[in-house]
Parts: structure tokens; sequence; C-alpha cells
């Protein structure tokens, strides 16, 4: 016996969307700014933890950078050089305007110890990890 499906026109709608989505999650389209947000990469090796932020066009004055002890913010502007109205383009992918990104690290970090440099376009800040405390402390009854 064969299964029967009745057809609806809200499976092909819902099945378009996902299709949809599926395409502007894609790592093959080249966005380094999607939704205003620079791709960052966090390495933590033995001692410290290492944030690469990838800020092409950005001047390192327009860059502000926070980090607490399990987090990181990079907040920035990138500027147009163009005056030019809208209107005159033919396609736009660039992003203008102010972002920020708040990303949790791996480990507790000595944030007041950080330290950042900014070369081509790419933003790296070096925090050494904080010396973690003693799990417990044995205290004495007098």
């Amino acid at each position: 016996m064969a299964n029967i499906r009745l057809w609806s026109p809200m499976d092909h709608l819902f099945r378009d969307f996902a299709d949809m989505t599926r395409m502007l999650e894609t790592p093959n389209i080249p966005v380094l700014f999607k939704g205003g947000e620079p791709k960052v990469d966090i390495i933590q090796n033995e001692t410290e933890v290492v944030v690469k932020a990838d800020v092409p066009g950005v001047n390192k004055e327009d860059i502000n950078v926070t980090v607490t002890e399990d987090s990181i913010t990079i907040r920035g502007e990138a500027k147009s050089d163009y005056e030019e109205k809208k209107e005159n383009y033919f396609h736009a992918e660039r992003f203008y305007g102010t972002y920020s990104r708040t990303l949790p690290l791996p480990t507790l970090v000595a944030r007041e110890k950080a330290t950042a440099k900014f070369q081509d376009g790419v933003l790296t800040i070096t925090i050494p990890k904080a010396t973690r405390p003693e799990k417990g402390h044995v205290v004495s009854i007098d």
C-alpha cells in the first residue's frame, strides 16, 4: 500500500525559507562584517589567550577593546570614504557604521595585563591567563 501525502503550499514555503537561511549562512560568501560584526579567532595556549579580529578599513583610533576576567568586547566604527548617494551604486557589500561584539573567553585572564597591536587590518589582543587561587582556605577555629 502506497503512502499518500496531501500537497501543502505551506510545506514549500517553509522549505524555501530554510533554503534561503542556509544560503545566508554559507561560509563561501565573502563577508568580513556579517551584520556589522568582525570575524574573530580566539586561541588559548598554556600561558595566554590570543584574540584576533579582522577589521579591514578601520583606523586603530576608531577601535575600543574592553577585557574583563572572562570576556572581551570589541567596539569600533568603519567610516565611509565616499560622499556618493546610494542611488548611484550598482552593487554594495562593504559595511560602514558602528559595531560591537562581546565574546566569552575560555579561561579567566589577567585583564590588566592585556596588550593589543593592530597591523594590516588585523587586531591582535594578547591576554595572560590569571593565576588560579586555591580552591579553598582552611580556617582554624579558636
